[in-house]
């Protein structure tokens, strides 16, 4: 069995995380930690050329692929099998491409959980991603803080 975690490095992600653990756990699952990286297009116009902001980009693969590594040694630590893998572009349709590609059983990942005008504007990742998976998906929401946090 293998269960998907996608994860932005959020607090609701962490939550989705210790869930996906547990599971992955119980149903001696294999777990797959995701991060899908998003590259705004390249302007040559803007602030920075191709080249200087390719530079930004290939930072934020290199720091994404060793914050997934140190991810998966606490995951493996905990006594399940993981992996991790990046990936680039629109994050729901990344999350389903890779679901399918590994055969995923089970998709768990956080929501952070926007209503009203955000919701509109910014859309749902998860919404998304549930609409379009060919497995179930779990979505969890970051615990609430004291004082309305």
């Amino acid at each position: 069995m293998k269960i998907l975690h996608p994860t932005d490095f959020s607090e609701c992600a962490e939550e989705a995380r210790g869930e996906a653990i547990r599971l992955a756990r119980g149903l001696g699952a294999e777990l797959i930690v995701l991060h899908v990286a998003v590259e705004a297009p390249l302007y040559s116009e803007g602030l920075m050329r191709k080249g200087e902001l390719q530079k930004v980009y290939e930072a934020q693969r290199r720091w994404s692929e060793q914050t997934l590594e140190a991810l998966a040694a606490k995951v493996r630590e905990a006594g399940v099998a993981a992996r991790w893998t990046v990936s680039t572009g629109v994050p729901f349709k990344e999350i389903v491409k890779a679901a399918a590609a590994e055969q995923a059983d089970l998709i768990v990942m956080g929501t952070h959980g926007r209503t009203g005008l955000d919701r509109l504007l910014l859309g749902s990742v998860a919404d998304r991603v549930i609409r379009s998976a060919g497995c179930p998906v779990l979505t969890v929401r970051a615990a609430k803080r004291e004082g309305g946090g």
